[in-house]
C-alpha cells in the first residue's frame, strides 16, 4: 500500500477521506467504489482520472449527488450567545454627598447603656463628661480626667480619642498624634468613628504644618466617611492654598512712584 495521497474532494461530505492505491485482489469487490460523476474530485485533489486509484468510502456514507447539498436548517450551536457587557457604575459626586456633624460632638449615652461590663460603663460616664468640659474650654481638668477613664477600661478607645483632642487644644500636636492612632486601633471597625479619628489627624498635622499629610489624612477620612464635615473642609481650604515659591521676586507695588533719576554728574573742570 502506498503512503497517503490526498485528502477526500469536498464531493463526501466534505470529510477528509484517505486516497490510495490499492490492488483488486487485497480488497473484496464490494469494499470497492467508483467515483461517480456527481462526487468528481476538487481541482485541488491530487487524483489522476486515468490511473487505477480508488477512494475508500467509508461504510454507510452516501455517494450520490444529494449528499453534497447544502443543509438549509443547520443545527443549532451548542455555544450560549455572548453576554451584554454589563453597565459601569457612574462616579460617586462628591458634592452630591450630604455632610453630616462631627460625630464625636454627640453624647456617649448610646454607648454608656450598651456597656458590655461595669467598668467600661463607669470609664465612658467619665468620658462622656469630659466631652462636655472640653467644649466649655476646660483643657487640663479633662485632660486629668480621661487618663483616669483609661485606667479604669484601657480598652477605652474613645477617652483615647478625646485625649487627641484635648492636646490639639493645647497645641501639642505629636502627643495628639500618640493618643489618636490608640483610638483609630480601637475603632477601626465603625466607619463614622474611623474618619472622625483621620478628620482630627488631619486637623492636628494641618496646625502643625505638615499639610500634605493633613491632606493624605482627610482623605483616608472621606473614604471611611465621605459625609465627613471636618474632612471635606480640610480638603477644600488645602486644596485652595498654593505656597508661594521664596525664590520668586517679589510683585512691584505699582502704588509707589517710579524712582528719580540720578542727576548727571558735574563736567569736569578745565
Amino acid at each position: 500500500m502506498l503512503p497517503i495521497s490526498a485528502t477526500a474532494s469536498q464531493g463526501i461530505n466534505s470529510r477528509p477521506i484517505l486516497l490510495a492505491k490499492l490492488e483488486e485482489e487485497s480488497i473484496p469487490a464490494q469494499d470497492l467504489v467508483a467515483p461517480s460523476p456527481a462526487a468528481a474530485p476538487s481541482p485541488a485533489a491530487d487524483t489522476n482520472p486515468n490511473s487505477d486509484e480508488w477512494i475508500a468510502v467509508p461504510a454507510g456514507e452516501p455517494t450520490t449527488a444529494e449528499s453534497q447539498a447544502p443543509i438549509s436548517n443547520p443545527a443549532p450551536s451548542s455555544q450560549p450567545p455572548a453576554a451584554a457587557p454589563a453597565e459601569i457604575a457612574p462616579a460617586i459626586d462628591v458634592g452630591s454627598i450630604a455632610t453630616t456633624p462631627q460625630i464625636s460632638d454627640s453624647s456617649l449615652a448610646p454607648l454608656i447603656d450598651a456597656a458590655p461590663t461595669p467598668a467600661r460603663a463607669a470609664s465612658l460616664r467619665i468620658t462622656e463628661q469630659q466631652r462636655v468640659e472640653l467644649d466649655k474650654g476646660h483643657t487640663d481638668d479633662a485632660i486629668r480626667e480621661l487618663a483616669h477613664a483609661i485606667s479604669i477600661d484601657p480598652s477605652n478607645s474613645y477617652a483615647y480619642f478625646y485625649l487627641g483632642r484635648a492636646y490639639v487644644a493645647r497645641r501639642d500636636y505629636a502627643q495628639a498624634q500618640t493618643f489618636f492612632k490608640r483610638a483609630e486601633i480601637g475603632l477601626a471597625s465603625d466607619s463614622a468613628w474611623l474618619g472622625e479619628i483621620y478628620a482630627f489627624e488631619g486637623l492636628s498635622l494641618e496646625q502643625s504644618g505638615n499639610s500634605a499629610e493633613a491632606a493624605a489624612a482627610y482623605q483616608k477620612a472621606l473614604a471611611a466617611a465621605p459625609g465627613n464635615l471636618t474632612a471635606r473642609v480640610g480638603v477644600t481650604r488645602l486644596s485652595g492654598s498654593v505656597p508661594a515659591d521664596a525664590n520668586a521676586a517679589p510683585a512691584p507695588d505699582l502704588d509707589q512712584p517710579a524712582p528719580a533719576e540720578p542727576d548727571e554728574a558735574p563736567a569736569p573742570a578745565d
